[in-house]
């Protein structure tokens, strides 16, 4: 992957803000529960990806934030905002390395994802942290041709001091019962919420043991989906640049697809990038599509069946 030379725009800011901080003695959490007194909220996490120049604010209620954030950190009025720079440009250029992508950019219903997440006292800046450096999931489609069961294994990294929690969004076609953990390793299931109207669920899961900042932990488990979904998709969201995807898919010998690829879709609407076909024969029943220092986005795979 190429490296950049030139600083990010919006970088300074981050320095400037992660100095500032430094100096005020204050903790995230102490800062952000004064934006909230202010009633400028601005979640740990999004203060950590601005600090860490991952991610800038740049919508009003965030430039809003900005402005009682000097306050809070003794700094004088626009020194901060003065160093954001223009606004980020959208479209193809948007998806540069180094550059966060919003949930609402990549998930088609994204009111769905904050209903749930919500139900968990969680917002979407808590979809992608800690940092997953790579994620591994595996789905398996059973005899009938519906999706039985995923395991995910990933690689984080913690954005600030204290993280204990992650959170793990999934889409269900139906929602006739909800899914369950059946296996976890380096975490436990805390909570399952689900906006019921769209079968969008939520987990929440405790790490063994907090992390300190940039500290790194593996955690992985199993869940068990609700019999008879007919997904012919499946997806992953990435919304930071990361080292590693691998999505992998095992058919029951018998449910083996006539048509089977891997995509990339950086936004939502934005048409889907084909990647590598599957290949099936009488010994092979599975694919995995794999990729290194994926962007952010969606990666999913697609199939399609003879029989269901």
């Amino acid at each position: 992957m190429p490296v950049e030379t030139s600083t990010p725009v919006g970088a300074e800011f981050g320095a400037a803000l992660r100095d500032a901080i430094g100096r005020s003695g204050l903790s995230l959490n102490e800062i952000s529960q004064r934006l909230r007194e202010q009633a400028t909220p601005v979640s740990v996490s999004a203060l950590s990806y601005w600090q860490n120049g991952e991610n800038r604010p740049e919508r009003a209620s965030s430039l809003a934030a900005v402005s009682a954030l000097e306050s809070i950190l003794g700094q004088e009025e626009g020194t901060l905002a003065a160093l954001l720079g223009p606004r980020r440009p959208r479209g193809r250029w948007a998806n540069r390395p180094g550059l966060a992508v919003a949930y609402d950019q990549v998930w088609v219903h994204p009111e769905h994802v904050a209903r749930a997440l919500a139900k968990v006292d969680a917002g979407p800046a808590d979809l992608d942290t800690p940092h997953r450096l790579s994620q591994y999931v595996s789905y398996r489609v059973n005899a009938q041709g519906c999706e039985e069961s995923m395991r995910v294994r990933r690689l984080v990294r913690a954005d600030h001091d204290g993280t204990s929690r992650f959170v793990f969004v999934t889409r269900c076609s139906a929602l006739p019962q909800p899914p369950v953990v059946t296996f976890t390793e380096g975490c436990q299931v805390a909570r399952f919420r689900a906006d019921v109207p769209s079968s969008t669920c939520v987990f929440e899961f405790l790490l063994d043991r907090p992390l300190a900042a940039g500290e790194l932990a593996s955690v992985e488990f199993a869940v068990r989906f609700p019999p008879g979904l007919t997904n012919r998709h499946t997806q992953m969201a990435i919304y930071r640049p990361a080292r590693e995807m691998v999505l992998h898919i095992a058919f029951d010998p018998e449910m083996t697809p006539r048509r089977c690829f891997g995509y990339f879709q950086p936004r939502s609407g934005a048409p889907r990038e084909h990647r590598s076909e599957a290949t099936f024969d009488g010994q092979v029943s599975t694919y995995q599509f794999i990729t290194l220092d994926p962007m952010p986005g969606q990666y999913g795979i697609q199939w399609e069946l003879d029989k269901v």
